[in-house]
């Protein structure tokens, strides 16, 4: 199963994301920062003969298609940042799919370092409390993070606890103060900078600070480490466009005027 995630900051490019969709043989299109549903499906729709459907997204903003029936895709979870579905597709294991925007640290709500620290915290729990009710981890979380893979949120037992590597990982869980926490493996981490395949990350920004990363990894996929067997590592890419389209500028930097200034990921499970 294929699944496709961009924040396309409200532009109006359903050809090209039909385009990307049709060429990698996208099954999920996760979208941020979507502010035309409908025109989406339809361009979706336009050229193919397993039709795209719009799931229920009334109240985040994270808007997500299927080739499935939405049947097979229910909402266990739904806040303005934050969705979890429940994927039970026929002969295929069921998997939990938890897809994000998270508020910019920019946003006036979450500047403090102590508000966005208990958002990440919360949302982290409720996955944990969901994934007990549902009896199974094989979770997935996509999206517009915010955040780097190095942020403190990010690798926190109490936030989103998401390792480096694959083997740090398969120990399932952390003990800290008496509480067990469980782990996601973050892949970002090593698609992170300019000696790998693609870019160098998913967002560029300089900031003109002492302190200034230049490219950041906002975009991520987590994988829960019973999901870990099932995830094609090789899938994972950071696309830099598609067909004669090019989402990035002669420097190499994404091309906001006609895109996005996020760069779209895409990925795959064997469930």
């Amino acid at each position: 199963m294929k699944f496709l995630f961009w924040n396309i900051r409200k532009k109006s490019i359903g050809p090209v994301i039909s385009e990307i969709v049709e060429e990698h043989k996208v099954d999920v299109v996760i979208l941020a920062e979507c502010s035309d549903k409908a025109g989406i499906l339809e361009h979706l729709n336009a050229d193919t003969n397993d039709l795209f459907h719009l799931t229920d997204s009334r109240e985040t903003r994270v808007v997500i298609y299927t080739r499935f029936s939405r049947r097979f895709i229910n909402a266990e979870y739904h806040d303005k940042h934050l969705t979890v579905r429940r994927v039970s597709v026929p002969r295929k294991k069921e998997t939990l799919l938890a897809a994000i925007h998270f508020p910019s640290k920019r946003h006036e709500s979450y500047k403090e370092l102590r508000d966005r620290q208990k958002l990440v915290s919360d949302m982290a729990a409720i996955i944990r409390e969901i994934e007990g009710r549902v009896g199974h981890s094989r979770t997935v979380l996509v999206g517009d993070l915010n955040m780097n893979p190095f942020e403190e949120d990010m690798v926190s037992a109490n936030g989103w606890h998401a390792v480096m590597t694959r083997g740090i990982a398969k120990k399932r869980t952390r003990l800290v103060q008496k509480e067990s926490y469980p782990f996601f493996y973050n892949p970002m981490w090593g698609r992170f900078g300019d000696d790998t395949q693609g870019p160098p990350g998913t967002y560029y920004k300089p900031k003109g600070l002492l302190v200034d990363y230049f490219w950041h990894m906002f975009d991520q996929v987590l994988i829960r480490p019973d999901l870990l067997k099932s995830f094609d590592s090789a899938s994972l890419q950071i696309l830099t466009g598609c067909g004669s389209a090019s989402f990035v500028k002669r420097s190499g930097i994404p091309d906001d005027s006609r895109f996005s200034d996020h760069l779209p990921l895409l990925f795959a499970l064997k469930i």
